[in-house]
C-alpha cells in the first residue's frame, strides 16, 4: 500500500521552551541577524549568502510553505517568552512511498547552548511521525560538527554511515555522517522520556 502523506498548512508545534512557526517576510531581519555571521555557516552545507540571497531564500520558503503537495517544511523556532526568532528548522520529504525526510537546524550563535536544537530537533521529529506519518527520519552532520551529533544523539538518531566527499563548500570537499530514527524506535523514545518526566 502507498503511503499517503497529508498537506499541512499552516504548521504551529508548541514545546516547553520554543514553538516551531511559519515564517512571513516580516522575519527577514531576524534571519539576517545570524546569517549575516560566519561562525553560523561554519558546518553547515550552503556558503554564506548576502543579504539579497538571504532574502531571495526567504521569498521561496514562504512560497514553498502553499505548495500543494507540500514536501518542503522550513519553520522558524521561537522562543515562547517574547517571541524572539532564533533559528530555522527544516523537514523535506525525500521519498512519500517510502515515507522518509530529511532534518536539518540552525541556531542563532546569541543562542547556542541553551539546548535549543536539541528541543527544536524533537519537535520537528515527532511531527514528521505523529502529524505526517512518515517511517524514516535521517539527517547529516559535519564529521567535526560534535555539538550537531550530540543533538541528534540525544533526540535518538543512530548513526548510518559516512558518505565520503558528498559536499562542496567554500571550495572544500567534506563527507558527511548520516544518522536516523524510524517510527517505531521514535515511540520507544518518546515513550522513555514521557515515564521519565513524573515528578522524583
Amino acid at each position: 500500500m502507498v503511503r499517503e502523506v497529508p498537506t499541512i498548512f499552516p504548521v504551529l508545534v508548541e514545546g516547553e521552551r520554543i514553538r516551531l512557526r511559519e515564517v512571513n517576510i516580516d522575519d527577514f531581519e531576524a534571519t539576517w541577524q545570524w546569517a549575516s555571521r560566519a561562525e553560523f555557516f561554519r558546518f553547515l552545507p550552503i556558503d554564506q549568502p548576502t543579504r539579497d540571497e538571504e532574502r531571495a531564500w526567504l521569498d521561496s520558503i514562504v512560497a514553498e510553505a502553499h505548495e500543494m503537495p507540500r514536501r518542503q517544511y522550513e519553520l522558524g523556532i521561537e522562543i515562547v517568552d517574547g517571541s524572539e526568532l532564533i533559528g530555522m528548522v527544516g523537514l523535506g520529504i525525500d521519498s512519500e512511498r517510502h515515507g522518509s525526510a530529511g532534518i536539518g537546524y540552525g541556531i542563532s550563535p546569541n543562542r547556542w547552548g541553551h539546548g535549543y536544537a536539541t528541543e527544536a530537533a524533537q519537535l520537528i521529529v515527532g511531527f514528521a511521525f505523529d502529524a505526517l506519518g512518515l517511517h524514516r527520519v535521517w539527517a547529516s552532520h559535519h564529521p567535526d560538527n560534535i555539538a550537531s551529533r550530540k543533538v541528534l544523539e540525544k533526540v535518538g538518531l543512530r548513526e548510518e554511515g559516512r558518505r565520503r566527499d558528498d559536499r562542496f563548500v567554500g571550495g572544500v570537499w567534506y563527507d558527511s555522517v548520516v544518522c536516523s530514527i524510524l517510527e517505531d524506535e521514535w515511540r520507544l523514545k518518546r515513550g522513555s522520556l514521557m515515564s521519565n518526566s513524573g515528578p522524583e
